[in-house]
């Protein structure tokens, strides 16, 4: 799989916490600090994303909605 690029929008209070990380040298930079939060995310959610997941493939299935 290739790397991906993304835009987002972060509420002024979230943006503020992160750079805070950032400048106490929790993180080198916003990209390194976004991928850790998203594979801790997943890491953590990963039985339940999977589940939603199969769920929709049933509905799916069932209902042959596209």
């Amino acid at each position: 799989m290739t790397e991906m690029t993304a835009t987002i929008h972060l509420p002024p209070r979230l943006a503020e916490q992160l750079h805070a990380y950032i400048r106490e040298g929790w993180c080198p930079n916003l990209d390194a600090l976004v991928v850790e939060a998203l594979r801790r995310y997943i890491e953590t959610h990963r039985g339940e994303l999977q589940e939603r997941f199969l769920l929709q493939d049933v509905e799916w299935g069932l209902r042959g909605h596209d």
